[in-house]
């Protein structure tokens, strides 16, 4: 596991990867989560929370005039201008990295070519990794003088909090009477022996290698998605105002009812790699929307439907649940991701394309029917394999037409993720 990092690190144009794996003894590896409760009693702390937001605001005018958006520098430039806030110093610190990150988000998305209005913090709030206590199940929350504002905690964020290998990291205050705590804690590291592809589709989650394959079921998110479009468009009123908040409040709904469905998806994700010792290699296709553009020759359906998948959401929430596992993700490169679904995995060679609605790729060299996104998912899991073990020489099993029997395929219903992985010893007994 660790002799292939220098190899990948020995590379110029493949440097990143070292941020990626850091399995030295002289590097840890922390991962943080939060937890979130709601229904507080906050209004006491309102003017303190609408004096940091001011002071993030400054900081952010301080950064546009100057162009800065590091944590170094606008420190340097805006620490001394608060000195006006009657305030702890901890808590100006905290406004400025605050700012910082703001600024920089704004720096990444000029890059990217999009047009943005100048930032700002809208609603008051309160950020600190100095200073609080969390002492039998209370936040104490500093408010200056020696004096601590209490918010009792309820019995999940206690049940959370009471793990003694967790170290909680920071509290963060909103107007609307939310507390969100964060801890991280130091995983132990597994030692991986395969590597899994996912391949991200619209309708479904396709994870495995060449030996074993699971698709999970994501249809349910795209009958969501339409269904909130039809009745968004069922809206007669005339009246700007109060369809914003129609549109509102049933794009909160959708958002939550795909997030908690993907939120079971990336769980199993996770399971699976965990029980299996494989590692998740991972595509790149942060820039897919631009085939889904106006002007595209596409309809207007379509582009809706495709626009509207959540493919970087479960990226997310599978990476920093494995994370927390300790469970090692593989970043793969645009050259890395490029034609995973047109290549067989069995002999390399390109196959092509016969029915678009069942997705079924015919090999002319091997004389098979094969799945597009299980093609695409044991593609990715060689190439993954490729990068995790080159200077070992182990991923014999990639070598072409070493293949020597079909592939299982479990396919599981997101909405009801009640199989369990079974062992290879009975697998092959069926």
């Amino acid at each position: 596991m660790k002799s292939y990092i220098n190899e990948l690190c020995a590379q110029k144009d493949e440097g990143y990867f070292k941020n990626q794996f850091r399995y030295n003894n002289n590097c840890k590896l922390l991962a943080v989560k939060c937890v979130k409760q709601t229904n507080c009693h906050l209004e006491p702390l309102l003017p303190l929370m609408e004096a940091f937001r001011q002071m993030v605001n400054d900081s952010i005018r301080f950064g546009l005039k100057k162009n800065v958006s590091t944590m170094k520098q606008l420190s340097q430039l805006a620490y001394r201008q608060l000195a006006n806030y009657d305030m702890m110093s901890y808590y100006k610190l905290c406004a400025i990295s605050h700012a910082a990150g703001i600024l920089a988000n704004r720096k990444k998305s000029l890059q990217r070519g999009h047009k943005l209005r100048q930032p700002y913090a809208r609603q008051p709030l309160l950020i600190s990794c100095y200073g609080f206590k969390v002492v039998d199940g209370i936040l104490k929350v500093p408010v200056g003088d020696g004096q601590y504002f209490d918010i009792p905690l309820n019995n999940y964020v206690r049940a959370v909090l009471s793990n003694p290998s967790l170290n909680v990291r920071s509290f963060t205050l909103t107007a609307n009477n939310s507390v969100s705590i964060c801890y991280m804690k130091e995983p132990t590291q597994i030692e991986c022996t395969n590597i899994d592809g996912i391949d991200r589709n619209l309708n479904n989650v396709t994870i495995g290698n060449i030996e074993r394959i699971v698709q999970y079921d994501l249809s349910k998110a795209v009958t969501i998605t339409e269904n909130t479009r039809s009745i968004i468009k069922s809206f007669k009123r005339n009246d700007i105002r109060v369809r914003k908040n129609l549109y509102s409040k049933y794009g909160k709904r959708r958002k939550n009812r795909i997030n908690q469905l993907l939120h079971h998806v990336s769980k199993a994700v996770v399971q699976h790699g965990k029980e299996n010792r494989s590692a998740i290699a991972f595509e790149d296709i942060r820039h897919i929307r631009k085939l889904y553009q106006h002007g595209n020759h596409q309809g207007r359906v379509y582009r809706g439907r495709l626009n509207s998948w959540s493919f970087a959401e479960i990226k997310k929430q599978i990476e920093y649940k494995a994370k927390w596992e300790g469970l090692p993700i593989i970043q793969l490169s645009v050259k890395d991701t490029r034609n995973t679904s047109k290549l067989c995995p069995r002999c390399g060679k390109k196959i092509t394309q016969v029915d678009r609605k069942t997705r079924q790729l015919w090999c002319d060299q091997c004389k098979r029917w094969m799945d597009r996104d299980i093609v695409a998912a044991m593609n990715l899991s060689n190439r993954g394999r490729s990068w995790f073990e080159r200077s070992q020489g182990f991923a014999k099993e990639t070598m072409k037409g070493n293949m020597e029997k079909e592939p299982l395929i479990l396919r599981v219903d997101a909405g009801k993720l009640t199989f369990r992985l079974r062992s290879k010893q009975n697998l092959s007994t069926k």
